[in-house]
Order: C-alpha cells, then structure tokens, then sequence
C-alpha cells in the first residue's frame, strides 16, 4: 500500500552503470508500512486501525560495476510511537519504536552496514526489545545482537486473529551476542561476547488437521563457546522427546552455515516416526507405488556432528514396533553411524550396527548388520517387506529363529530396500520350526505317501544364505522331515520363483529303507511350486535292493543254482550302470 516517488537518472556504461536517484515517501503512513507484512497485509487490513509517525527515504549515488563496486546509497526508516489494532480484538500492541538503517560510501559491497536499534514494542501489556547490528557482511560479519523482554504468546489471539490456530506459552528473552565471524572460527571465544538465556515455559500450538506441540520448560542457555539446551520434553500429538544437549559452533551455523557440532542425549517414551513422514520429491530415485511414495525420506544434514546417546520405549516405523532400545548415534556428513544399537522386536531381540546415508538430492543407502535372537518367523513376514519380497516361505512358518544379516541396500522414496539392488549375506537357525500349508512340502508328503509330514516340527535347522541381483542363494542344508532327511540348494527370488535341487533321504527302517536316497528338485513358485523327484532312480534302488536280498538267499540257500546267482548278479550290474 505503500505509494513510492522516485526521481534520478540511471546511465550505462562501459564498466556497468552510473546512477542518481532518491526515493520519496511523504505521504507513508504505519498502516501502509504494515502492508509489507503478509499475514497482516491479507488479514483484514482495511479495517486495521493505526496510530504514529513514520518516515521512509533512500537514494543511491555513483557507479555500480558488476559484484566489485556498488554506489553510496541508504536506506532509512524511522517509526516513532506507532501503534495497531483490530477493531474486533480487545487489545493492540503499542509503543512501536524502529530506527533501522542500511547504507554504504560507495565502494565494495563488504562495506555495507545494517543496524536495528531499537525495534521495541509493547504486545498486550508485554513490552519486548531488539538492537542488531551487522558491519562487514560478506568478508567477516561483524555483529552485535540484544533481545529482552517478554513475550505472553497466549495474548496474541488479542492482538491477532489466529482463526484455527491456537497457541500459549510464555517466552522470555534475556540474551547479548556479539563479535566476528573470524572469531568463532578461530576459536577466539574470549573476544566474543555471547551470554544471557531464552526460556519457553507452558508452550503449546495446535493448527488444524496438525497434532499438536506441547513444550512445558525448555531453557537455552549461551556461551561464547556453545549454546546449552537444558533438559526439555517436547510432545507432538502422542509423540514425546526429551532431549539434553549441548552445541558448539553455533554462531558459525547460524551465520555462514558452517558444521554444528554437538552431544544430545535423547530419550522417549512413544514416537512414531511414520508421524513425521513426508513426501520428498528429490528422493525419489527409484519409482515407487503411488500410494506409498507419501512417506518420504529422512535427511540428514551434511554441516552437523552429532553424538548422540538415544534411548526408547517403544518406537513405530513402518510396521514395526521397537522397544527398549538404546545406542549410540554419530551423525555426520549426511551419515548416522549406528553403534550396538539394540531393541526388542518381533518377539525377539535385535542389535545393529551400521550406517544410514542420506545427504540432500541423494539417493539414501543402508550399510548395516543385524545380530537377530528368537525372532518370530510369522511378524518377520508381517512387518518386513524384504521377507515379504525374498522369502515368502516365512508366512507359513511357525516358531522362532536366530541369527545374523548383512545387508547393502539403497534405498527408495518410502525408506524400502530398492529389492533388486539388494546385496548381502546371512545365517539364520532354529530349533522350534512348525511347517504348515506349505506347498512345496505338502507335495513331497503326496509323492512318497506320507500326509503326516504336511504338519511336522523340524529340529535343529541351519541355513547360509546371500542375497545378490534379487535373488536368496542357499548353500546345500539338510531339512529333516520326520523319518525324511533333504538335503536342498538352490536360490528364491523376487519373482517368487524356486530353483532347488537336492536330494531325500527314506527312513532308516521299513520297507522304505531299502529305497536309500534319490534326487528331487523344487521349481516353479511359492504359490505354484514343482516338486520332482526321480522316480526311475526311486524304482532302480527298490529292484536293486531286492535282487540283492533274492542273491543273499540263493547262497545261503544249498540247493541254489550257480546259473541263477549269474543271472542275478548281471541284473545288478546292469542297475549299476543305468544309474
């Protein structure tokens, strides 16, 4: 709303351009400065009811040669004893004094200077006030920074229409920052004046169709050398985090975005992370199913370094329910480190050490091994898709398992292993398997006539395996079916496809003994397989097993004759030969 008088001559030349100009605003009122404020400029702001002196002049004189030389010019605003208010509203804020500044000689655009002194102000009976200034901004910023005062957040509502928002709490500023850039660099800290604190105490926010924030004390306390956050609780819809920490460097972060340093320890007793998921179009690498890809990806900023100690309760990603878990974190480069991180999960226990790389417009990996105890094959297959996808067999499967995986994995726009990039390798036993309703077994129970062994309890299981371009390699192990030994390898894949062979074992007694070991394969899928097993193999070893026993009777026999002993023995070595 501001109407704006300008008056000059702009002139090209060879070095870039010359200038004389002044702006002019006699006529700008505070109500019309209000108007480079959004919020109020779009919030009944012709019905804002303002009061005070404003003056706003500037003008810019000389030459102006690319980024080496810019012309004296300034900037200058000066607001004295304004005020606004809402009609609607019970209260206003007052006592609005501004005397800001920017201006250069002429020159390098290093010599700049930029100074608020004051912006002060009185919200609904809270006054509150703000000196800064900044000299030498690009080369080494030179600054100085005051706030004091109180904030009553729960006020604002009287000087402000909040519409859906709800928000309290009490801010008190007390804090003094200043020196150079170099400084901290340097680590001069004895020349820097940092000191003072800022507390929230009973802070709460709720914005529609958001959870809401609830802080009930936090305490930042500065030194010239760190920045101190007092132990402080933080929830989030049901989600709470308290944290403790302590971050070095902060000046430097804030000023030139330079690495944070810091140790936190956090701790919480609910928080799910599926709560603060959100779609990230710069990870989305990988094409990902449209109704999945609104999780997104967790960065990880790449000028921050953390240790962090971390300890949980109970923690929810995905389908997955941690508890009790601690470890350490090391944070740096868009990497977390993760050291003997442990937690309870799926019936069992789980300890982790690795990495999780996620620096911006990166496509985020996973590099880390799992130490697995007593893990429930059925919630595996339920929470896990990389069981889902590798090893569907889990579903049918009852009881638990332990072992160890290394896995090597990008990762998609939903946090999901990128399947077929998967490389990695593991070993997994049990000594409490139940097979049930699967498939592949119910056919080898039809082919040798033995229903019992579609429900049976396998002890004393063993299997290595790797996982490479998809697939889930097993080297050769024995799975012992009742009476029934296989001995399988072979490879599943993500196409559910099986491709195993190995061999079976009959009963040491009965009548099967005498069958001994034939080969069998497994093809086909999970949901269709293919068991076959060679059943010409299986009736050479039953002829050969019987002419054996015929041979033995005739020499025992006295009254056997030479000529069918010969013709026995040549029916053997026949079957030898065929086989």
């Amino acid at each position: 709303a501001i109407q704006l008088n300008l008056d000059g001559w702009l002139a090209q030349t060879k070095q870039g351009m010359d200038m004389d100009f002044r702006l002019n605003t006699n006529e700008v009122g505070f109500k019309e400065l209000l108007s480079l404020i959004p919020a109020i400029y779009a919030k009944d702001f012709q019905d804002l009811k303002t009061d005070g002196k404003v003056t706003l002049n500037a003008f810019a004189r000389g030459s102006m040669e690319g980024n080496t030389k810019v012309p004296q010019f300034e900037v200058n605003l000066d607001v004295k004893d304004a005020m606004f208010r809402y009609p609607s509203l019970p209260a206003g804020v007052e006592k609005i004094n501004i005397s800001a500044l920017v201006r250069n000689a002429g020159g390098p655009l290093d010599a700049t200077e930029i100074s608020v002194a004051p912006f002060d102000f009185v919200l609904a009976g809270n006054p509150f006030s703000l000196n800064a200034t900044v000299k030498t901004p690009v080369s080494d910023p030179d600054f100085h920074l005051t706030a004091r005062g109180k904030l009553d957040l729960g006020k604002v509502k009287e000087v402000y229409p909040l519409d859906d928002m709800q928000l309290n709490g009490l801010v008190q500023a007390d804090l003094e920052l200043g020196g150079r850039l170099s400084m901290v660099e340097k680590e001069q800290f004895e020349q820097m004046q940092a000191k003072g604190s800022l507390r929230l105490n009973q802070m709460k926010l709720v914005l529609k169709d958001m959870p809401p924030v609830d802080i009930q004390q936090s305490v930042f306390t500065f030194s010239p050398r760190y920045l101190q956050l007092s132990e402080t609780t933080v929830n989030i819809g049901k989600n709470d985090l308290t944290l403790d920490s302590r971050f070095e460097n902060y000046l430097g972060y804030a000023l030139k975005g330079s690495t944070l340093k810091g140790t936190l320890n956090v701790s919480s007793n609910h928080l799910n992370l599926n709560d603060f998921m959100s779609a990230d179009t710069t990870a989305a690498v990988a094409e990902v199913p449209a109704d999945t890809a609104a999780m997104g990806v967790i960065r990880v900023p790449e000028n921050i370094d953390f240790q962090m100690q971390a300890a949980f309760r109970e923690l929810l990603f995905d389908k997955m329910t941690l508890t009790d878990g601690k470890g350490t974190l090391l944070v740096r480069n868009g990497t977390v480190d993760m050291r003997n991180l442990s937690f309870n999960t799926m019936g069992g226990s789980v300890t982790m050490n690795g990495a999780y790389a996620a620096p911006q417009k990166k496509q985020p990996e996973l590099n880390a091994a799992f130490d697995m105890r007593n893990i429930s094959f059925a919630q595996a297959y339920q929470d896990l898709g990389l069981v889902q996808q590798l090893a569907p067999i889990f579903a049918g499967l009852k009881g638990n398992f332990s072992g160890n995986l290394q896995i090597d994995t990008p990762l998609d726009a939903t946090m999901s292993p990128v399947m077929s990039a998967v490389q990695g390798k593991g070993a997994l036993s049990t000594k409490d398997l139940s097979l049930s309703g699967v498939k592949f077994i119910d056919q080898v129970a039809d082919i040798v006539k033995k229903p019992s062994l579609k429900e049976i309890t396998v002890k004393d299981l063993n299997i290595d395996f790797e996982i490479k371009d998809g697939r889930v390699t097993t080297k050769p192990f024995d799975l012992k079916l009742g009476d029934y030994n296989m001995n399988l390898s072979g490879s599943t894949g993500l196409n559910q496809t099986i491709d195993y062979t190995g061999k079976i074992t009959m009963p040491a007694d009965g009548i099967a003994s005498k069958l001994g070991t034939v080969d069998m394969t497994i093809g086909g899928t999970f949901t269709s397989p293919k068991v076959g097993i060679d059943m010409a193999s299986l009736a050479r070893n039953a002829a050969e097993q019987a002419l054996k026993g015929l041979g033995e009777k005739l020499g025992n026999d006295s009254k056997g004759s030479e000529k069918k002993k010969s013709v026995i023995n040549k029916a053997l070595d026949l079957f030898k030969r065929k086989k």
